[in-house]
């Protein structure tokens, strides 16, 4: 005996197959009833068009809702691609105005260091800062010049603003800085308008100190620091900073550069036989 799964199996196996017939007959009949003028057949026709027509709109719904789901895919998909080559074209456009900023960020300084004039008997080399070798314990920049391009131990580095520190080692192509925050940085200056002669020692913050002070000197927030010549490390008059705080005898200076690692920077000598600050300072240390 037929189970009663299998039975309406084979009925609907039956439907699918004299579904599509039974529908083309219908079609038939109508065409057939549309070149009649009996009265009778009319309203037979429009009788069964009444019934047919609800199930042809039923069978037809899957076709229907078929084509909409292709007419959305189709969409989904072109919208997918168009946002796709919109992003790419975005993050091209990203990068070339990066690009763009770098560049002009390295033209203005540039224009700035062309307005920077050494002193007479003085040359110098610009260089692209390359590297920041700093840590907790040291504070040092790597430059894009050396002794191919005539850097020297000793040149003072710059910029527009004022002193950015001083080369202690060079390779054929690079440089090594020490800057004034460096913890063994030591740099004879002279503060205010009385033209006091001190030290300023670095010590791996933003703000160096005075030290080595004459007694009942007088310094206030606001004097200029200069460097004052002194031993042959740096020449006079060059442009440090300027004293922030003075709180219990801690005298700290803010330096004109603050900017710790520019695009582009100044390598000047002044012609003061390479003296090293290290070199100075053990000198000083001995006296």
């Amino acid at each position: 005996m037929e189970s009663r799964q299998f039975r309406l199996k084979r009925l609907k196996t039956q439907i699918r197959l004299f579904l599509p017939l039974l529908l083309l007959m219908i079609a038939l009949v109508f065409v057939g009833f549309s070149t009649t003028e009996n009265p009778y057949l009319k309203q037979f026709q429009t009788a069964l068009t009444q019934v047919v027509t609800p199930v042809v709109s039923v069978v037809s719904a899957p076709l229907r809702w078929g084509e909409a789901a292709v007419r959305e895919m189709t969409f989904f998909v072109r919208t997918y691609r168009e946002n796709k080559r919109l992003r790419s074209e975005n993050e091209s456009l990203q990068n070339w105005r990066n690009i763009a900023l770098q560049l002009g960020i390295e033209q203005q300084e540039l224009k700035h260091l062309l307005n920077y004039v050494p002193p007479q008997k003085s040359t110098s080399v610009t260089a692209r800062v390359l590297a920041d070798n700093g840590g907790r314990f040291s504070q040092s920049l790597v430059v894009s010049a050396g002794t191919d391009q005539g850097v020297s131990k000793g040149d003072v580095a710059m910029t527009p603003r004022g002193v950015l520190g001083r080369v202690v080692e060079t390779g054929s192509s690079f440089s090594r800085l020490m800057l004034l925050t460096d913890y063994m940085s030591r740099v004879p200056v002279m503060v205010g308008n009385d033209r006091v002669m001190c030290i300023l020692s670095g010590d791996n913050t933003a703000t160096p100190k005075l030290v080595s002070l004459p007694e009942n000197a007088v310094i206030q927030p606001g004097d200029v620091v200069l460097t004052s010549g002194h031993v042959g490390v740096y020449p006079a008059g060059l442009g440090i900073g300027v004293v922030s705080e003075v709180i219990d005898g801690e005298i700290s200076v803010s330096l004109f550069e603050s900017d710790f690692s520019p695009g582009f920077v100044r390598l000047v000598d002044f012609g003061l036989n390479h003296v090293l600050l290290h070199e100075v300072c053990s000198e000083r240390d001995g006296a």
